[in-house]
């Protein structure tokens, strides 16, 4: 009564059984008739009335006196949760029997209505949830039309009527049935979901179906058939499906429709589709096309119930791998390069393969690394490459890249090895250092030899965006570039002038780079205390960070080793200085020892101060937080990070330059109060 007018979200649907409440209502006319305490309901009679005692026998057959009423309770019944709701908020409830399920209709706080079957007195399932009133709450006193075929309902400005089942919703006996609507079930030749009544044929075996199992299940054998083989005769074996006598078609998707025999184990038999009929199922379908084979019923009209079936196109695929991998019955014609559903076409018997293992294909060994501008061989280790018979053109090797096709000849020393023929092999600019190539290896022409799928050609440039020698040393070590110390020049060692010192390589026992330069530091002050991070960007920074040591305005600066990246970019962390005021001065790095080439000095200086503020504006906000804080003073863009803290809450960082930060308040724990900044 408390909550008639505006529900709350937090709800629960209860069952209280009949026998429950009798039972209740017996023992409070018992102890009434006993004289025991009053009738219970002032607020009706005005004041208390006392139970009169009234010896008599009372049993479920009592239909009351003149004496002791009208007769109210103070005792709670309690009932059986069966549906919480923590969102919507139920609103109103009206329930009737349908068949051997109670049947509940919510309506919520929220303007839906809730549809709940009760199964016994302990389960109840919400199978449907259907918008009525957006937002505005559905009013109590729900009320069913005489049939009980419609649900109206009241909100604050609509009255609305529902149907109490919607089953023609559901496309499929699956969805339909398993949907716990107890209206709802599958009428099967007619293919509809609805109520029993209204499904012709629902009393024959099989017309209706109530419960999932009772769908109807279809296998056919063969469940797929090659593009080339017309005519096949399918059998198609079937469950639940009431008397067929009248006739059944078998058909595929809107092409081709053929009528069936009923034999006499009850199963259908058909054909599969005509070539004609074939071509216009799969054209431009690759190499499986699945449709669904439809059973169509000629006392309704309708197709009550299909299966998938697959039509499969062996030539659509191109590599012996994929053909022979296929799922369906593909072999591969090795010496004519294709897939066929029929072996008997191989024009070589020898050349017909079944399997993965018999496949002509190149061998997983690594990336294939070709350097730019080497006239070199390339050999690749393979399986079952086939020699080219009589009239059929020999290997070669065939790269793209930039658009541009290059063709090289190459020599099978046996089934197990190719060799591309001596050639160079470029690209155009410098942007990359490297970049994958479009690589196979072909025969007679056009025929490709399989490779694995983790199979890459990488063309690479040692000097391309490798200006530097630090950069040069830190490439990818299976390239083998090195520094060429008198051509300044990212090499190989075969294009770098003698002697062998003149080559640099990181395999090399106390390789370092010459001239370091550091071309940017950041911050350029922070505070004599230390702990700021100091960024340095340049070249030749050395290959290792324990090769490096740093000062920063006379200072020493310990390597952070997350941060470092080999040659270009080192972060130190700044020592306190000892000097009571300590003069700027330039960051100085060595690599390995401080003599003259490995030694390098910034050319920007870095200053020690002292940051200071001296206003807050505003000076008030509320304490829950929130409020813009600027902080004014000097030298406050000092150091790698900052930190400011009101009380004991951290203020949001914002913002900084050298005469301001702006940041956003914490929450005070101590509530309004004078809070200091630090």
């Amino acid at each position: 009564q408390k909550n008639r007018a505006s529900p709350p979200r937090q709800t629960v649907l209860c069952l209280f059984t009949l026998s429950t409440i009798n039972a209740h209502i017996r023992r409070r006319i018992q102890s009434c008739y006993r004289g025991e305490g009053t009738l219970a309901l002032p607020w009706l009679l005005n004041k208390e009335l006392p139970c009169i005692n009234t010896p008599m026998q009372i049993n479920g057959n009592f239909c009351g006196l003149v004496l002791n009423q009208p007769l109210g309770g103070l005792h709670v019944i309690e009932g059986l949760p069966l549906l919480a709701d923590s969102s919507d908020g139920m609103a109103s409830v009206a329930a009737y029997t349908y068949r051997r399920h109670s049947v509940v209709f919510i309506g919520t706080r929220t303007g839906s209505l809730k549809k709940v079957r009760v199964d016994g007195s302990q389960y109840a399932h919400l199978y449907e949830t259907v918008p009525v009133v957006d937002g505005s709450p559905i009013l109590r006193d729900l009320l069913f039309s005489p049939d009980h075929r419609h649900i109206y309902l009241l909100s604050e400005k609509q009255v609305s009527q529902l149907p109490v089942e919607t089953c023609e919703q559901y496309g499929s006996c699956a969805a339909c049935l398993g949907s716990g609507d107890p209206h709802c079930g599958w009428c099967v030749l007619q293919h509809r979901c609805c109520r029993e009544g209204a499904c012709p044929g629902a009393s024959a075996p099989h017309g209706f179906a109530e419960e999932l199992s009772k769908c109807v299940q279809v296998r056919v054998r063969p469940n797929n058939v090659s593009v080339t083989s017309p005519g096949v005769q399918l059998t198609v074996a079937m469950r639940n499906v009431p008397d067929l006598s009248v006739g059944v078609s078998c058909a595929f998707e809107e092409v081709t429709e053929s009528e069936a025999v009923l034999l006499p184990s009850g199963e259908l038999q058909c054909p599969s589709p005509s070539l004609q009929e074939l071509r216009a199922l799969t054209r431009g379908h690759g190499a499986t096309r699945t449709v669904r084979l439809q059973l169509l019923s000629r006392e309704t009209g309708v197709k009550f119930a299909g299966v998938d079936f697959v039509f499969y196109n062996c030539s659509a695929l191109q590599s012996c791998v994929s053909c022979v991998g296929s799922p369906y019955p593909c072999h591969w014609c090795k010496y004519r390069h294709v897939c066929t559903s029929h072996p008997h076409e191989c024009s070589f018997q020898e050349g017909r393969v079944h399997s993965p293992e018999g496949c002509p294909e190149i061998l997983p060994s690594g990336d294939l690394l070709i350097p730019v501008g080497v006239m070199q061989p390339l050999t690749l280790r393979a399986k079952n490459l086939p020699q080219p018979q009589s009239g059929q053109k020999n290997y070669e090797c065939v790269v793209r890249v930039q658009g541009r096709q290059q063709r090289v000849p190459a020599v099978r020393f046996n089934s197990s090895s190719v060799q591309c023929q001596n050639a160079s092999y470029s690209y155009d600019g410098d942007e990359y250092g490297d970049t994958e190539l479009d690589f196979s290896v072909v025969w007679d022409g056009d025929f490709p030899i399989d490779k694995p799928a983790t199979f890459r050609a990488l063309l690479y440039k040692c000097w391309a965006q490798r200006p530097s020698c630090g950069l040069c040393l830190k490439a990818d070590p299976r390239f083998n570039c090195g520094w060429c110390i008198s051509e300044h020049r990212c090499q190989l060692r075969a294009h770098c002038p003698a002697p062998k010192t003149n080559w640099m390589h990181p395999s090399q026992k106390g390789t370092r780079c010459s001239h370091p330069r550091i071309a940017q530091i950041h911050p350029l002050m922070g505070p004599k205390e230390g702990g700021t991070r100091v960024t340095i960007v340049g070249e030749n920074l050395g290959l290792s960070y324990r090769e490096v040591g740093l000062r920063v305005a006379g200072v020493r600066c310990n390597s952070i080793p997350s941060e470092y990246i080999s040659a270009e970019r080192i972060v130190c962390e700044m020592e306190e200085s000892l000097v009571p005021s300590p003069p700027p001065g330039p960051a100085e790095l060595c690599v390995g020892d401080c003599s003259a080439d490995f030694r390098t000095q910034s050319e920007q200086l870095y200053s020690f101060v002292t940051p200071a503020f001296d206003r807050v504006s505003p000076s008030r906000g509320p304490a829950s937080g929130g409020t813009r804080l600027t902080i004014s003073g000097s030298s406050l863009d000092a150091g790698s990070r900052v930190t400011v803290t009101v009380r004991d809450g951290e203020c949001q960082f914002v913002r900084r330059d050298a005469e301001a930060i702006v940041c956003i308040s914490p929450v005070s724990t101590l509530g309004p109060s004078q809070a200091p900044i630090t």
